[in-house]
């Protein structure tokens, strides 16, 4: 079966997801969290959370899935201990170099791959095992065959979105917020950009929303869903009300108890009643079902409201436990209670005989009325004397101290230490290299010819002819293959596989963690900047996986940077930052497909910025990337920094003698001369930190 996990936002939506049937929940805490304008739960409130959901006999998977600072991480890691002492029976993360340390010094606190992390391949999941999370929040875009494949070959846990909310990008690579407004989607505050106006290629009318896609609902394809593999299904909603949460989470419990077509009709019309955004879509689970341009609406009534309210109003949900009470005159009466695996016995007074003895009908009788606890008689049996006699109230006192004990055992606390983490240091390196990624044949040959010490091609479509080429340019110098966000069909990477064994490839770029398989046989292998790196821990939990460099994250300051550059790291100093990375083209949606080659148009906002739109195609459609309006540029700057490995800059819609030129800009600033930056840029982060 299934498990339904439900989101709570608030103390009110747990309880409306656990009275409505979810089988686990979901829900940050006061700290890094991915939903951190939630109500969320303080350290008491979690902790009563916790154990409320524990005694109705529902998991509870708390969010830890921000990117964090090295100033934070000693704070995050104490956290976690907080979260395995309390019982959480999973901890959600992103931070890869959190996750590193919390699976050193608390290995009893299971972890669960977050969204965030990107994972979705079989390579990926893989990753995911051997670092040892146990189950893997599955990337909203991938389908069902590769969901499938997933699953037939890796036994990782698989869970995957359901219902609700689509994010416009792959989840854990999305930008906009962040360079928009520095409000940062991977520190839990984006401020949702793509549900503002945008248009296609013109400043957006008063209806145009070309970056809002619809809601998930896939409360008619669960037999699907669990036919592939998926061991969990996931509802979107921790900002939503209490009323939302309890008609979802009750219309996907019937569903997956067996209700017919007729009833999972009404509960579908309950659900779009209560709050829609596109009229519910498949996704991407049986190929670009998704669309844009949708506002949020509802129609829900006062009677849906009060119905769904009422739902949650009462505690119906009890566990069915199983009783043994023993009454023999002369010994003290015992009452053993049997949940699952949790066993418990209460002692309570020494049974007289009785002068006028009660049936053991009637003792049964009275140990039954579980009243008000989460608990209700399963079956009770008795070993009772025939003329044993104890008061009313000493079997009411034996029930209650008995129930308190299953409830105390039912609270799951552990011991566990996160002991200390040790200091990092970082030390400059002894020369910094050049690093360029071109996009074409004539910007890497730019890149070769202007002095780039490595060339990243990352082309428009992976074919072995366009590295062949790129080959014939690089002299004695590197070329490395850069890979894209997202590589969802397997016989994508199978393409890329045969290019990178070629033996023209001298390194690569992995854009997330399941990529590392993919280059693990080059000599240089890097990790790039999709991948997050925002704290030394997590620079050092990749050169553990195997990377040689990591390039940092472009959502970091001056100061941040400073604290990390050094050896064995790459640092961006220019190039147009891909601020989110699209498997729905709405180039496709609003004009057809064009079979582009590269920038098949732009996106505009509500202030004229544009946005150009920059495609890679591959097997089972196109990766579309949305890049800045402006290049970010510190090219003038990054002397700055502690000395890292290497610089890199990434050109996409710039000719040859743009690459030349900041090329150039960059060795002159590397060999310490005084240098401009580029017209018409930002410096990105540099003296903006991100929320």
């Amino acid at each position: 079966m299934m498990e339904l996990l439900s989101p709570a936002g608030s103390r009110e939506a747990l309880i409306a997801a656990v009275q409505n049937g979810a089988d686990a929940v979901y829900f940050g805490g006061s700290m890094f969290n991915a939903r951190r304008f939630a109500a969320n739960f303080d350290d008491h409130g979690l902790i009563s959370a916790i154990d409320y959901c524990h005694e109705r006999g529902v998991k509870v998977n708390i969010t830890l899935n921000t990117l964090l600072l090295d100033k934070e991480i000693s704070k995050a890691l104490k956290y976690a201990e907080f979260l395995c002492r309390t019982g959480a029976d999973a901890a959600i993360v992103q931070d890869m170099g959190l996750v590193s340390l919390i699976r050193k010094n608390i290995p009893e606190l299971p972890l669960h791959a977050s969204t965030q992390m990107g994972i979705h391949e079989l390579n990926g999941a893989r990753e995911a095992e051997k670092l040892g999370l146990e189950q893997v929040v599955l990337s909203r875009e991938v389908p069902l065959g590769e969901i499938e494949y997933i699953h037939n070959n890796t036994p990782i846990a698989l869970e995957a979105f359901a219902h609700g909310a689509l994010c416009m990008s792959f989840s854990g690579a999305c930008l906009l917020s962040s360079m928009a407004g520095e409000r940062s989607g991977n520190r839990g505050t984006c401020a949702q950009p793509c549900r503002k106006r945008m248009g296609l290629e013109y400043m957006p009318g008063r209806d145009e929303y070309d970056l809002s896609l619809g809601d998930l609902c896939m409360i008619e394809h669960l037999a699907e869903l669990k036919q592939a593999g998926v061991s969990c299904i996931k509802l979107e909603g921790r900002m939503k009300r209490a009323e939302y949460v309890a008609v979802v989470t009750r219309a996907y419990r019937d569903a997956l108890d067996g209700a017919d077509k007729a009833e999972i009709s009404r509960h579908k019309k309950r659900m779009l009643d209560m709050f829609d955004r596109g009229g519910g879509c498949t996704g991407y689970f049986y190929g670009d079902n998704a669309h844009t341009g949708c506002i949020a609406v509802s129609d829900r009534s006062k009677e849906l409201i009060e119905e769904a309210a009422n739902s949650y109003a009462k505690d119906t949900r009890k566990q069915p436990v199983d009783m043994e009470l023993h009454m023999r005159v002369g010994e003290a009466a015992r009452l053993a209670m049997r949940l699952g695996g949790d066993n418990v016995e209460a002692v309570g007074d020494v049974v007289q005989p009785a002068q006028k003895p009660q049936t053991a009908e009637r003792y049964m009788e009275q140990t039954r009325k579980l009243g008000d606890t989460p608990f209700i008689c399963a079956g009770i049996r008795a070993d009772i004397d025939e003329k044993a006699f104890l008061p009313m109230s000493a079997v009411n006192a034996l029930r209650r101290d008995a129930s308190a004990k299953l409830l105390e055992s039912l609270h799951r606390r552990r011991s566990c230490d996160s002991g200390d983490i040790p200091k990092l240091k970082n030390q400059p390196a002894e020369h910094t290299r050049i690093t360029a990624i071109a996009s074409t044949l004539d910007q890497a040959k730019a890149a070769f010819g202007a002095g780039a010490d490595e060339v990243a091609l990352e082309p428009w479509e992976f074919h072995i002819a366009a590295f062949e080429a790129a080959a014939a340019f690089k002299g004695s110098k590197k070329l490395l293959i850069s890979l894209p966000v997202a590589i969802i069909s397997h016989k994508e990477a199978e393409k890329i596989m045969k290019i990178i064994g070629s033996g023209l490839i001298d390194g690569g770029i992995a854009a997330n963690v399941g990529q590392l398989e993919l280059i693990r046989s080059l000599p240089l292998r890097i990790a790039g900047t999709q991948m997050n790196a925002m704290n030394g821990y997590t620079v050092q939990a990749y050169k553990n996986m195997g990377f040689d460099r990591v390039t940092l994250s472009l959502e970091l300051t001056k100061p941040q940077l400073r604290d990390i550059s050094g050896a064995g790291t790459a640092v961006s100093v220019y190039g147009r930052a891909q601020l989110m990375q699209l498997r729905h083209c709405p180039v496709k949606e609003y004009r057809g497909c064009r079979s582009c080659d590269g920038f098949p148009g732009k996106m505009v906002d509500e202030g004229g910025r544009e946005f150009p739109l920059c495609n890679v195609r591959q097997e089972d459609g196109c990766l579309v990337r949305l890049l800045n309006c402006l290049p970010t540029d510190i090219t003038d700057l990054y002397g700055e920094l502690p000395k890292p490995e290497a610089v890199q800059l990434a050109f996409y819609d710039e000719g040859p003698e743009k690459v030349r030129e900041r090329i150039a800009a960059v060795m002159a600033a590397r060999d310490g001369r005084k240098v401009s930056p580029a017209k018409n840029a930002t410096r990105g982060h540099w003296n903006r930190a991100v929320d």
